[in-house]
């Protein structure tokens, strides 16, 4: 219902420091859930840029192309032979099987330990 320049005006406002709207649409979701979950067993689990497998169910185990997965899988294939990067940037990246497992302790956690 907001026209372009409106929507252009507030966004910087609305950010603050963040660096864009999807840490902040998840920012205010968790404090969505936070405010009105006050009384439930609620446990927020924020990882970092999910890879392929570390053991579970095998290792190098992904079942989708998506973010990193595509890139290597393009650069192993030959389809991507160069891309733009930083020699001192650090990918900060984890396993899916470390994050899944890190979720289910999380949740039991919480579940015992309101």
């Amino acid at each position: 219902w907001m026209d372009d320049d409106l929507v252009n005006d507030i966004t910087p406002k609305l950010l603050g420091k963040r660096p864009n709207t999807y840490t902040y649409t998840k920012a205010l979701a968790e404090s969505v859930v936070q405010q009105e979950g006050a009384k439930l067993n609620i446990a927020i689990v924020r990882p970092s840029i999910i890879g392929a497998s570390w053991k579970e169910p095998f290792p190098g185990w992904i079942d989708n192309f998506n973010g990193p997965s595509g890139i290597f899988i393009a650069a192993g294939k030959g389809i991507l032979r160069t891309m733009r990067a930083s020699n001192n940037a650090l990918a900060d990246l984890v396993p899916i099987d470390v994050v899944v497992n890190m979720t289910l302790a999380a949740a039991w956690y919480s579940g015992i330990n309101r």
